[in-house]
């Protein structure tokens, strides 16, 4: 999930999976013998039903849910106001990705490095964030930023320039592509953003 800083305003990150299960239809079958029977008679025997379809709610991939940590990720991130955003690289932003739809982030030490006219540029990342998801097996959705408490402090040669608040965003709503293995989640978007996960043991294991 790109969750790149940007200055002077944070633009924070990064579908549904279906997996519909239907009930098959039960049907009672009433025995009996071979003589012709009248309408008023047979009305008290049960009559042949079949049992609703029914669906239960969109499962989630196992594959993406557990707790990730970022290996390697690469961002164009709007550092100055003036000037076209920059790619900067990161490492360290920690995921959880519940299978009821919930997921939290954590910013807390991450350093975000770029450099412009040869000078070194950081972005230091404190805090965390509560969202939302859903996936398909080749994309995954952020449908909303619930909850924020993260900040970006973005510095540059003459030191500390601004520190900006992730804000929440109910209506976020960010598609990503993705591919899963048991232990590595590669996110990128048409944005340039790209971001190698390893899988860890804090919250849950699957796939």
């Amino acid at each position: 999930m790109s969750d790149s800083p940007r200055l002077p305003a944070v633009v924070l990150f990064v579908v549904a999976g279906c997996a519909v299960l239907v009930g098959g239809g039960l049907t009672a079958a009433v025995l009996a013998d071979d003589r012709p029977m009248p309408v008023a008679a047979r009305s008290g025997q049960p009559s042949p039903t079949a049992r609703p379809e029914t669906t239960r709610e969109v499962g989630r991939p196992l594959c993406v849910v557990g707790s990730w940590v970022v290996v390697e990720e690469v961002a164009n991130i709007k550092f100055y106001s003036d000037q076209p955003a920059l790619p900067m690289t990161s490492a360290g932003t920690t995921y959880e990705f519940r299978p009821d739809g919930t997921g939290s982030a954590r910013l807390d030490g991450v350093v975000v490095r770029g450099t412009f006219q040869g000078n070194e540029l950081r972005v230091v990342g404190r805090g965390g964030y509560e969202f939302t998801w859903s996936a398909t097996d080749k994309v995954l959705t952020y449908h909303g930023r619930t909850r924020s408490d993260a900040t970006w402090t973005f510095y540059d040669q003459r030191g500390e320039l601004s520190t900006q608040p992730v804000q929440a965003n109910p209506a976020q709503n960010e598609v990503d592509d993705y591919t899963c293995q048991a232990t590595r989640l590669v996110e990128s978007n048409s944005g340039g953003y790209r971001a190698a996960m390893s899988r860890t043991a804090l919250f849950g294991v699957y796939g």
